[in-house]
């Protein structure tokens, strides 16, 4: 149990390397360690609860399964971070397009983008997260 509180509390800092390799390099031309730290440290803020609300019932689920390969933490941390940014962009799709079927195509146009980058930013950090804490608490 106490590597798994252990894992709760290191686990989290997995997001400060993600969000540094993928908006780094923009951080630093647009204001550089501040800018960074202003990205960083909400993330961190949000990753603990976070941690304690989602990640620990997805161990708990995961370990009562007899799952406990790296891999299945991966899948799911990236699924926790993958299908609610998924959800939102096709609520945003359907109000943009005023719930009429003929505007859904230029609406999914429109958000796609925005879908796609917050797929890969949440998927990779939550399953940076997963990865970490199966290291500190599960690994054996």
């Amino acid at each position: 149990m106490s590597r798994v509180v252990l894992g709760v509390l290191a686990a989290p800092l997995a997001v400060a390397p993600v969000l540094a390799a993928l908006f780094g390099a923009w951080a630093w031309a647009n204001g550089g360690v501040n800018t960074l730290a202003s990205l960083v440290l909400p993330a961190l803020a949000v990753t603990y609860p976070a941690m304690v609300l989602f990640g620990l019932p997805i161990h708990f689920a995961l370990v009562h399964q007899g799952y406990r390969r790296l891999s299945h933490y991966l899948v799911a941390g990236g699924l926790t971070g993958t299908v609610p940014v998924i959800g939102y962009c096709v609520v945003a799709i359907v109000f943009e397009a005023k719930f009429a079927v003929a505007g859904l195509w230029s609406a999914t146009l429109r958000n796609a983008a925005w879908g796609g980058i917050g797929v890969v930013v949440f998927g990779a950090a939550t399953a940076a997260v997963a990865a970490a804490f199966w290291w500190v608490a599960v690994q054996t």
